[in-house]
């Protein structure tokens, strides 16, 4: 049985609120690494992504606690959810390919997540909290490693982890299929208010598909121009 799934109403006072406190913590972080010394730095990272790898461990036996842990709601196969165990271990291990998963999946799914948020696994107890935490955390990681570690992703890797993406489909459908489940939102579209979700299944697969090819290009633009201007040197 799959857990209720709530929303919270974008542009109402609990709303700004964690954006603001999302945006105000992610900054701060990257302000303060970025003052630190390399030693100091190296500390908060790892730091940070223990945190972030704890919180994809507990957040599981404390869902059974709560709500009841199930097949249906709450394996980590949501973009998000598979970004968000990306976002503490790439911090440790800092390989090119994770990296450029996390920035591509990982931006623009936790942005839309905390923008218009549809908590999947209910919002009882320290769900609420860790909600943001994971989303936000994907987005902290992803900049930690572009702004403090140095890494970015390579030229044209847009649309070939666009491409490379793809084979999820197949894989997490039949997981749906088998379970009785809708992760990746493959079988029915989020109960969000959002305007790059049109009609219902199938054709609002298109409308995401579409959806996730501009928002990983639009991601890609600061690299891409970069490359574009040192070509032209």
């Amino acid at each position: 049985m799959t857990t209720p799934h709530e929303i919270l109403v974008p542009l109402t006072p609990i709303w700004w609120q964690t954006i603001i406190g999302s945006v105000g913590v992610i900054a701060g972080i990257l302000f303060i690494g970025k003052k630190l010394d390399p030693v100091k730095r190296e500390m908060l990272i790892k730091a940070v992504a223990i945190i972030l790898i704890a919180r994809a461990i507990l957040v599981h036996p404390y869902v059974q606690y709560t709500v009841g842990w199930n097949m249906e709601s709450s394996l980590p196969l949501h973009l998000c959810g598979l970004s968000a165990i990306l976002s503490g271990i790439v911090l440790l291990v800092r390989k090119q390919l994770m990296f450029e998963l996390l920035y591509f999946w990982g931006i623009p799914g936790a942005f839309h997540s905390l923008v218009t948020p549809e908590f999947t696994q209910g919002w009882h107890g320290l769900m609420f909290i860790e909600y943001y935490i994971s989303h936000g955390g994907i987005i902290l990681s992803a900049l930690m490693c572009t702004i403090l570690l140095g890494l970015k992703p390579r030229k044209g890797s847009w649309w070939k982890i666009f491409l490379g993406s793809q084979i999820l489909l197949p894989i997490i459908g039949g997981i749906n299929w088998l379970l009785g489940a809708n992760y990746m939102y493959i079988c029915a579209p989020p109960i969000v208010d959002n305007p790059f979700i049109i009609g219902d299944f199938p054709e609002h697969i298109i409308g995401l598909e579409i959806a996730g090819l501009l928002h990983f290009a639009l991601v890609y633009v600061p690299y891409g121009l970069k490359y574009r201007k040192a070509k032209s040197d």
